[in-house]
């Protein structure tokens, strides 16, 4: 009997180390950036994590990095086990944290905010303008509250701005790229930011919400343009849209590049690993 057991024993752990060789992951603990070196992380591409675990890399730290254009690949791999953790914005990983039986947990939260804002194109600074004095009256009548709770469960954007009086809203210098309309550069793969509903055919989230929030404002239709993130500060240049509304972190490369608004939510980089 007791051999039996000795040899049960060993074929168990024969099968969690060929499991663990097939999920492709590296099974290390992670609990901060500093756990990074010899750790398989995934991030989305052209996004400011994919730039601060580039500068680790160029520092000479020893990371695989698996980057996607999509974070939904980003999770879809922590949950498979071929990553060991996911680097992401705060904003994202609350809607893979939501629930009880959620896989996974949060496990780190960087110290330093990363605040989004609205980007439009360089020199627009009337319809800037505009749109900053539209934020302000949804965060002076409340919806931008009740915007957030509905897709965070809390008001993340409580203390961003505040607004004591009601904005005078001038449109007088109102001009978009189509008469009658606001034109949205949007990359609808980011939940719960901006996604697809169970059908695939419609367009919902958080910043679908504010587009169009801020359209009904300005009187004018809103039009979503549903584009890769690795291209839509590109579109934003040819005039496809008016504007980007699509967690752009206010960072001061695109600052230096683009009209990016005061933030309309706040955000961190976080890192996410499975139960």
């Amino acid at each position: 009997m007791k051999m039996k057991k000795v040899l049960a024993a060993f074929l168990a752990g024969v099968l969690a180390v060929s499991m663990t060789a097939c999920s492709g992951g590296s099974a290390k603990k992670i609990e901060s950036p500093d756990d990074f070196e010899g750790a398989k992380i995934s991030v989305q591409t052209a996004t400011t994590a994919h730039d601060n675990i580039q500068a680790m890399l160029d520092e000479g730290k020893k990371i695989e990095v698996l980057p996607y254009e999509k974070v939904t690949q980003c999770f879809d791999d922590l949950d498979l086990g071929r990553v060991d953790a996911v680097y992401v914005d705060s904003v994202v990983a609350a809607y893979y944290l939501t629930g009880e039986n959620s896989k996974f947990e949060k496990v780190w939260t960087s110290e330093e905010g990363e605040p989004m804002g609205i980007c439009l194109k360089k020199g627009n600074t009337d319809l800037k303008a505009i749109i900053e004095a539209a934020i302000d009256t949804l965060y002076y009548n409340g919806k931008m509250g009740e915007i957030a709770t509905a897709h965070f469960g809390s008001n993340v954007t409580e203390g961003v701005r505040t607004v004591t009086e009601e904005p005078v809203l001038d449109l007088s210098a109102l001009k978009t790229i189509t008469d009658g309309k606001l034109t949205v550069g949007m990359e609808i793969g980011y939940p719960p930011m901006e996604y697809m509903d169970e059908t695939g055919l419609n367009p919902m989230g958080f910043d679908v919400d504010i587009a169009n929030a801020l359209g009904e404002l300005l009187g004018l239709e809103v039009e979503l343009v549903n584009t890769a993130w690795d291209g839509i500060f590109a579109g934003l240049d040819k005039d496809q849209y008016d504007m980007i509304i699509s967690s752009v972190s206010i960072t001061p490369d695109r600052q230096a590049a683009y009209e990016l608004t005061e933030p309309y939510v706040s955000n961190q980089l976080v890192i996410v690993t499975k139960k």
